[in-house]
């Protein structure tokens, strides 16, 4: 069974769409402790460790976590640190895992992450931009599209392939503005956008990276591209 987790905020038509391409929908409640702009965000609220069907969680947030996970097999594991709504205590588990590396702003990201690299060897890369898996939009196991600097720079380090794209233009309620990587989700051969990837100043730079990486975009709606958090699929 294919599962895609989203925010319950997802725009109608977006939603329609994509239950084409999954056999079930999570779309998550918001979580109190957080900013609501991002309260309801899958890339703040839970990392999935696809491979050992675990999925971390807010301690204050897994007993919602939980009712939503009930009928897959993953152990919904709450995480030992507190999150708030101050950054950077909101990014525990915004964290991107590209290939056998995770990137993220490493002395904010949860133990529980820290321990999963360790465990993995996955190789681990510091970077400054604490909103890390927001802001990175995976395209394969060695290739990224993003607008930040400091993610760039990280990846480049790792050897891993990047798209650098224009800050903006993606939207984010009460933000100036929303994240490549909040406003995508990876699949298998599939790349999924929330809105019109061809809408965006970059598109047909983005169609050709993920062309060159064998990546089908698929356009959920043909609104202008929204971070709704990143959509995962299980």
């Amino acid at each position: 069974m294919k599962i895609a987790v989203c925010d319950c905020r997802i725009h109608e038509a977006a939603r329609k769409k994509l239950e084409d391409f999954c056999d079930r929908m999570i779309l998550l409640p918001p979580f109190c402790d957080l900013q609501n702009s991002v309260a309801s965000h899958p890339d703040m609220l839970i990392f999935p460790i696809i491979k050992e069907k675990i999925i971390l969680t807010h301690g204050n947030y897994l007993d919602i976590c939980k009712k939503q996970f009930e009928s897959t097999d993953y152990n919904i594991v709450p995480i030992p640190e507190k999150a708030s709504e101050k950054y950077p205590n909101d990014i525990l588990l915004n964290a991107a895992v590209v290939g056998d590396r995770l990137i993220g702003r490493l002395s904010h990201v949860s133990s529980a992450i820290k321990d999963f690299a360790e465990r993995n060897d996955l190789k681990t890369a510091d970077t400054r931009q604490g909103y890390a898996r927001c802001a990175t939009c995976i395209v394969s196991e060695n290739a990224i599209i993003t607008a930040d600097p400091s993610i760039i720079k990280c990846a480049s380090a790792l050897g891993i392939d990047i798209l650098e794209i224009n800050e903006g233009n993606i939207l984010l309620s009460d933000c100036n503005f929303g994240f490549i990587g909040g406003a995508s989700g990876n699949d298998g051969d599939n790349l999924f956008f929330c809105g019109d990837i061809t809408a965006h100043p970059d598109g047909e730079k983005i169609a050709e990276f993920c062309k060159k990486h064998k990546k089908n975009l698929v356009s959920l709606s043909k609104e202008p591209l929204q971070d709704v958090g990143t959509i995962f699929f299980l």
